[in-house]
C-alpha cells in the first residue's frame, strides 16, 4: 500500500535544486515521463528534464515535497509547452502510477499531483479575486489584498470491507474507467462522523446494514485529493443487495478462493481485499 515514509514532508524549503531531484511536469491529467519500456518506467530527474523547459517555465518550477535526500519539484504547464518528439519524453495519464515499478515513485507522483491540482484550482482568491501567492513558512496560498489563506484541499472518505461468514462484498463503480471490483467507498458529508458515513454509503449503494465496525488503516490518496479511512464491518440482517445503479454497475459476494491475488496492492481498498483473502483482516 502506498504511504509516506518517515521523512516525507510537503513543507516549503529554501533547498537548492540538485540534478538528482525529481521534476514532474503536469499537463491536465497527464504527466511527462521518459519514453522507455514499461518495465523500466521511472520519474524524470531535474538534470534530465529541466534543460528542455523554456526559461519562463523554469521560473515557475516549485518544490512540492521532500523525502529524505530526494526532493520532488513540479510545474503545471497549462498548455504552454510540449516536448519535441525526439526529446525522449512523452505525456502519460497520471494513472500511470499504478504501473510504475517502485512504490516510492508512485506515492511521490500522486502526492505531487495532489498539490498541483490544489494550486491549479486556487490561482485567485475566492474572497476578492486577486492572485494568490505561496507562503514561505507553510504549505498554503495567501492573498496579499485581503489576507485570505487557502490550505491544501483534503477530502475525507471511507472504504469498507463488508464481510458475511466467509464472503466479502465487492462492487464495480459506474463512474470513471477503473474496471475492477473493489470495496464500497464514499466521501464524508458535513455533520457526519466516519462511522456515520460507512452506514450511509452502505445503505445507499447496496441497501445493506453493517455492525461491529473496526478501523483498519488510512491512506492519503492524491489522485482524488482525499484521505481514505478503511473499516471492516460485518453484515447485519439480510444479505440481499439493492443496487444503486447511478453509483454501481454490479455488486456481489465473493468467497476467498474467487478473489484474484494482488501481489502488490497500492490502494487501501485493495490492501483490505488482500487481507481478507489471506485471512488477516482485523
Amino acid at each position: 500500500m502506498l504511504k509516506a515514509g518517515p521523512n516525507f514532508t510537503v513543507q516549503p524549503s529554501q533547498r537548492n535544486r540538485e540534478d538528482a531531484d525529481l521534476l514532474l511536469c503536469f499537463q491536465g491529467e497527464t504527466v511527462l515521463l521518459p519514453h522507455v519500456p514499461e518495465g523500466e518506467m521511472h520519474l524524470p530527474t531535474m538534470g534530465a528534464l529541466l534543460p528542455l523547459l523554456p526559461e519562463h517555465l523554469i521560473e515557475r518550477v516549485s518544490l512540492l515535497c521532500r523525502d529524505g535526500r530526494i526532493a520532488v519539484y513540479g510545474i503545471d504547464l497549462r498548455g504552454e509547452w510540449a516536448p519535441e518528439a525526439e526529446s525522449g519524453f512523452a505525456f502519460q495519464p497520471v494513472t500511470v502510477f499504478r504501473r510504475l515499478p517502485g512504490d516510492q515513485d508512485s506515492f511521490w507522483l500522486i502526492s505531487a499531483y495532489h498539490l498541483v491540482i490544489w494550486a491549479r484550482k486556487n490561482r485567485f482568491c475566492g474572497c476578492c479575486g486577486h492572485p494568490l501567492d505561496p507562503l514561505a513558512a507553510e504549505r498554503a496560498l495567501s492573498c496579499k489584498n485581503c489576507g485570505h489563506i487557502v490550505y491544501p484541499t483534503i477530502s475525507p472518505a471511507i472504504s469498507v470491507a463488508i464481510t458475511h461468514e466467509d464472503r466479502i462484498l465487492l462492487a464495480r463503480n459506474a463512474r470513471g474507467t477503473f474496471p475492477h471490483f473493489s470495496l464500497i467507498a464514499g466521501y464524508v458529508e458535513p455533520g457526519e462522523s466516519l462511522e456515520d458515513t460507512v452506514h450511509r454509503e452502505v445503505m445507499e449503494e447496496v441497501g445493506l446494514r453493517v455492525k461491529n465496525l473496526r478501523y483498519v488503516d488510512s491512506q492519503p490518496w492524491g489522485l482524488s485529493q482525499s484521505l481514505m479511512v478503511g473499516f471492516h464491518g460485518e453484515l447485519e440482517g439480510s444479505e440481499e443487495i439493492t443496487l444503486q445503479v447511478s453509483e454501481l454497475t454490479e455488486a456481489r459476494w465473493f468467497r476467498r478462493e474467487e478473489i484474484e491475488v494482488n501481489s502488490n496492492p497500492r490502494s487501501l481498498s485493495f490492501t483490505m481485499i488482500e487481507m481478507f483473502r489471506a485471512g488477516t483482516l482485523p
